[in-house]
């Protein structure tokens, strides 16, 4: 069961957004704040990152530089209700205002390429 990690602020979405994919049968969790998801890859391994962009203080893209700095090749989505900037940080975005629409898509399409490339043992 591939286990997700979802940041955003708000937590109702963070719920909603977890139980969404729970149904589809992946180990889903949340945080509410980047510090809370760096303490969550303290304790346990993920397969994917789902962040929202804007959040105060320490934001989405500079929680995925951390997780890429750790790990180069983790798939990470970043979710932002604004125009996407180019960053070699992020494996996709997903626009806010489709979330609930495409959220299942685009955690598929990055988990099918983060398998694509991962080289057996």
């Amino acid at each position: 069961m591939k286990k997700i990690l979802l940041v955003d602020q708000n937590e109702m979405l963070c719920r909603l957004s977890c139980d969404i994919l729970r149904a589809e049968g992946y180990h889903a969790a949340f945080a509410t704040s980047v510090g809370e998801a760096l303490e969550a890859f303290e304790k346990q391994e993920f397969d994917l990152l789902v962040t929202d962009c804007l959040m105060p203080g320490m934001g989405g893209l500079d929680l995925a530089r951390e997780i890429r700095a750790r790990q180069s090749k983790f798939p990470i989505i970043v979710m932002t209700a604004y125009e996407p900037v180019e960053s070699e940080d992020v494996t996709l975005w997903l626009p806010k205002e489709f979330l609930f629409p495409h959220l299942l898509e685009k955690v598929r399409t990055c988990l099918f390429q983060a398998d694509k490339h991962t080289v057996p043992a």
